[in-house]
């Protein structure tokens, strides 16, 4: 049973001397901590083009936060494509478009991230409009469709 008592103490010390040592490390790359080493941190930090550079580290409050808003963008894309099929009309090809000067006045009661969306929906090819930014009043007229991932979409908002 001694035995037994050392072994546990032992492997105690050993878990709490690691943990202490990682607290150690994390403590010279943070910035506003006494113990922060610049050149300790520029070994360890991620260089463009490198796995993991301009993302939070895995499993901290900060990729919490990114996983969050990224699922926010997602359902708001969701939001969006439903209000197009909605207040929009479908083109020969059996799409839904509508016109950046209707949407942008059906919009105005939904939310102020109209724009932001709508590029974030281009990016992940939900939807197609001429030029990267568009304007109130010098945009009017630009014409945007859904595209047939648009179809696919999975963060829809719920039906009512």
């Amino acid at each position: 049973q001694q035995g037994a008592k050392k072994k546990n103490r032992k492997a105690l010390v050993s878990m709490w001397d690691e943990k202490a040592k990682t607290a150690a490390a994390q403590q010279k790359r943070n910035v506003f901590s006494k113990s922060y080493d610049s050149g300790a941190h520029a070994k360890n930090k991620n260089k463009p083009g490198q796995e993991g550079y301009g993302q939070a580290p895995e499993g901290s409050k900060s990729a919490a936060r990114a996983a969050k808003a990224k699922l926010w963008v997602k359902q708001q894309i969701g939001l969006l494509i439903s209000v197009i099929k909605k207040i929009g009309s479908q083109n020969p090809e059996g799409r839904y478009e509508v016109t950046f000067g209707i949407i942008f006045v059906a919009y105005q009661d939904i939310s102020d991230t109209l724009v932001g969306i709508l590029r974030r929906a281009k990016k992940y090819k939900c939807v197609e409009f001429e030029g990267d930014m568009l304007f109130q009043g010098q945009s009017d007229n630009v014409i945007i469709s859904l595209t047939a991932k648009a179809d696919t979409w999975k963060h829809m908002p719920p039906a009512k």
